[in-house]
């Protein structure tokens, strides 16, 4: 019986075990985002899908690029309806979240805390400002609502839809008030 189960392991073994191999996370690698570049960049339109936590950059029924994003949780939500980008700025860091220095250590901290220290904010990477304190920028994107009611997108999306696709007071952000998306709805 052994020899049996010896003979059988020997023999299947490299086909059991193969699937033990260490592969990267699909998170962990490069996220490419493809951009089309407008044919009249005053059209363009962002829409946000709160639901399915997806931004759609659209120039009429055309897509010039749709990327996944993180939303606000339930106790602080994404604002809805129409807004206007008023503000871009590339190298943003947060006024309200971040941590407190205090020589060697970094505690976790909010901007008026009163916990001892100097404040530094958390990167918000091409800030692209929509309604007072909330903008679409750069952060971890995750399957789940987890902002505070910004919309973060990933590295190079950030960067794609700052630098490509918003020109300040011209480009419209449409969060839809329902929690279901309109695009793709005649």
């Amino acid at each position: 019986m052994l020899k049996r189960v010896v003979f059988l392991l020997t023999l299947c073994g490299p086909f059991i075990f193969t699937s033990c191999e260490t592969s990267r996370v699909a998170s962990g690698g490069p996220y490419h985002v493809t951009a089309y570049k407008p044919n009249d960049p005053s059209k363009v339109v962002v829409k946000v899908s709160l639901s399915k936590q997806n931004v759609y950059v659209m120039e009429g029924d055309r897509c010039l690029m749709a990327v996944a994003c993180s939303v606000g949780i339930p106790s602080k939500p994404t604002p809805r309806g129409n807004f206007t980008i008023y503000r871009k700025e590339e190298d943003k860091r947060s006024g309200s979240y971040g941590f407190r220095v205090q020589g060697n250590r970094v505690v976790p901290a909010e901007a008026g805390s009163n916990i001892a220290g100097h404040y530094v904010g958390y990167p918000m990477g091409f800030w692209c400002e929509f309604s007072p304190a909330y903008g679409f920028h750069q952060g971890f994107v995750h399957p789940v609502p987890r902002t505070h009611g910004c919309i973060r997108l990933k590295g190079e999306a950030a960067r794609n839809f700052t630098r490509s696709f918003i020109t300040v007071r011209r480009s419209a952000s449409q969060i839809p008030n329902r929690r279901t998306s309109q695009l793709g709805r005649k």
